[in-house]
């Protein structure tokens, strides 16, 4: 039997891609973790009407999404790469079943 071609390449390809899907998750709940604060920082800020001290959390915000959405940009690339290779490797699967069936054929 032949070696598929892609076969390497999809589990390279799915190793990527699982490891792109923890990262997103973990920025999302970062983003998550530090919306939750900001909001609870919020609602302090309002009864106590001094708002000075959330900026520190403001920047933090902002670099947390910055972060979600670069590795969301980056599961979206990794998710595109997966399936154009899972299609391919179907292909290769299907042209090598067709290619033993003709071989079957002849003799």
């Amino acid at each position: 039997m032949t070696n598929l071609i892609c076969l390497e390449a999809f589990r390279e390809a799915t190793r990527e891609l699982a490891e792109a899907q923890i990262k997103c998750r973990q920025a999302a709940h970062h983003l998550a973790s530090i919306q939750g604060e900001l909001e609870q920082r919020l609602v302090h800020a309002y009864r106590e009407q001094s708002f000075g001290p959330l900026d520190p959390l403001f920047t933090k915000e902002e670099a947390a999404l910055a972060l979600y959405e670069q590795a969301a940009a980056n599961l979206t690339e990794v998710e595109e790469r997966w399936c154009a290779l899972r299609v391919a490797l179907a292909y290769e699967e299907k042209m090598m079943r067709e290619g033993q069936s003709s071989r079957r054929q002849l003799n």
